[in-house]
């Protein structure tokens, strides 16, 4: 039993209901026929038709579905006969139609003094024990527009999806003046498969449609890594303060209920774009320093060994080091000096840059580490950064190829190698034009046994050469060169390794 208070209200406001019908009938006998306009006009009418049927079941008890389900169908009409009435508004500025802005005045008045009075109706009509929804506060159902939009509004691509097509189309009028890329669609699965192209800026999405609802697309639009930071407006006829609070919840960046301002509508679009270019600056900003950073670490491990690069990386230093058993090699290329002098720099470096090239790849072959070049000299060492099983027989065969590498990729260059082994002492130097290098007495008599040593052939120390018997478990082909004294050091014995075969003579 509808109480009598009830009861006279809904007289009131059917009263209201006819009146806008009558004013929509006027607006459309004002409107020039076949004309934009009077297509607006007749929305504007069957609006008006549909909200007396609806309005009527309602107040004789004959409305279906939830007390959420009939404010949504009460306020979907309304929400036409408005926004259709506000562009016809506009669009009569300025013309001599006087009586067809009145109309529209009138028009628009009554239609938001309904909408003031049908929610509060549709609960007391239905308060039959159905769920009811929690009326949002007046202090944010009514939020006062911003009093001026700026005149710089951005613009961007927005994706409608809305389930009714005079709602997308009143949103696309509403926006494409702006400057807008307007897309609609009709459900929420269309909107998903929209959101596959990556150049929509806004999504504008209603909360009832068909297949899937405005909160299940939103959970998916957010569950999505590439769609996650993509802004999205939920859209509705229902004014509810847990619809509301449930789509901030999933993600939303801003909520309007239907029919809504203009103004207001231009002003959240204008800052979800807004919010979404400087995100987007941000993102671009910090792709541009990722990509530094890689170009930096790509130079960084150009210049020093990958570990060495991983631990300066993740300590922001590099801790000196004592290694044991480190194979320490040496080459030279014979006569360098000379050659140089002899000839331009155009015909030396390009010889020079192969060889090193070539070298280098040796390295990788034969699980060396370069360690720098000096002038017209090359250093690696085998057994550091990288532990082998037997570091001396590494750094023979790669002097190997590191002599025939001499007289293929050059004009017959021929280079000295030298290679002794002990332990060092590794670590990172400098602030600027830094490198890694090693230390110790290992070092320093690899160097000597290389500039003794024999031309176009590898020379190992006494050391060296024990280690490689050692390792091979026979003795290679070798020749005694006696013992050699050394700056600082007592004589070391240097051997020459002959297993290659004859040793090549002649300089570059």
């Amino acid at each position: 039993m509808i109480p009598p208070a009830t009861a006279q209200r809904l007289q009131h406001t059917q009263a209201c209901i006819a009146a806008l019908a009558s004013l929509a009938s006027e607006v459309q006998a004002e409107v020039e026929p076949r004309t934009e306009a009077a297509e607006d006009a007749t929305r504007i009418h069957d609006a008006v038709v549909l909200l007396q049927a609806r309005f009527d079941a309602l107040a004789t008890g004959k409305a279906e579905g939830s007390t959420k389900r009939v404010r949504h169908d009460m306020r979907t009409p309304l929400n036409h006969v408005l926004g259709y009435g506000e562009m016809l508004q506009d669009d009569t500025q300025g013309l001599p139609q006087a009586h067809l802005r009145v109309l529209l005045s009138r028009l628009l008045e009554r239609g938001r003094e309904v909408l003031n009075q049908l929610d509060e109706l549709v609960e007391e009509v239905l308060d039959d024990g159905r769920v009811r929804a929690t009326p949002m506060p007046a202090a944010i159902r009514h939020r006062p527009p911003p009093a001026l939009v700026r005149s710089e509004a951005l613009a961007g691509r927005i994706l409608v999806a809305d389930d009714n097509p005079d709602n997308a189309d009143l949103l696309r009028r509403r926006l494409s003046p702006l400057g807008h890329d307007v897309v609609t669609v009709g459900d929420g699965a269309q909107a998903l498969a929209a959101l596959d192209d990556p150049s929509f800026d806004l999504v504008l999405l209603d909360v009832m449609m068909p297949r899937l609802d405005g909160f299940e697309v939103l959970s998916r639009i957010k569950a999505d890594d590439l769609t996650r930071h993509l802004p999205v407006i939920m859209i509705t006829s229902l004014d509810e303060l847990d619809s509301a609070a449930r789509c901030i919840e999933l993600g939303a960046a801003d909520y309007l209920t239907k029919p809504f301002d203009p103004v207001l509508l231009q002003a959240r679009i204008h800052a979800c774009l807004e919010s979404k270019r400087l995100r987007d600056q941000q993102a671009e900003v910090l792709l541009r320093v990722e990509q530094e950073r890689a170009r930096a670490r790509e130079l960084l491990r150009v210049i020093l060994p990958d570990p060495v690069v991983d631990e300066l990386e993740r300590t922001n230093r590099v801790k000196p080091r004592r290694y044991e058993g480190v194979a320490v090699l040496f080459c030279d290329i014979v006569g360098f000096t000379q050659y140089c002098d002899q000839r331009e720099p155009e015909d030396v470096l390009p010889q020079l840059q192969s060889l090193v090239e070539a070298f280098e790849d040796a390295m990788g072959r034969h699980d060396m580490q370069k360690i720098k070049t000096i002038g017209d000299g090359f250093m690696a060492a085998a057994g550091l950064l990288h532990p082998v099983e037997h570091p001396v027989h590494h750094a023979v065969t790669c002097a190997v190829d590191m002599l025939e590498l001499a007289a293929n990729v050059t004009q017959g260059w021929q280079v000295r190698v030298g290679i002794h082994v002990g332990p060092v002492v590794a670590g990172v130097l400098g602030r600027r034009q830094f490198q890694f290098d090693l230390w110790g007495d290992t070092v320093n008599t690899a160097a000597r046994v290389e500039s003794s040593g024999v031309n176009g052939s590898i020379t190992l120390s006494r050391r060296a050469w024990d280690h490689l018997v050692d390792e091979r478990g026979v003795e290679p082909a070798g020749r005694s060169l006696g013992r050699v004294a050394m700056k600082g050091k007592d004589p070391v014995e240097l051997i020459e390794y002959l297993e290659r075969g004859p040793r090549r003579q002649g300089t570059p």
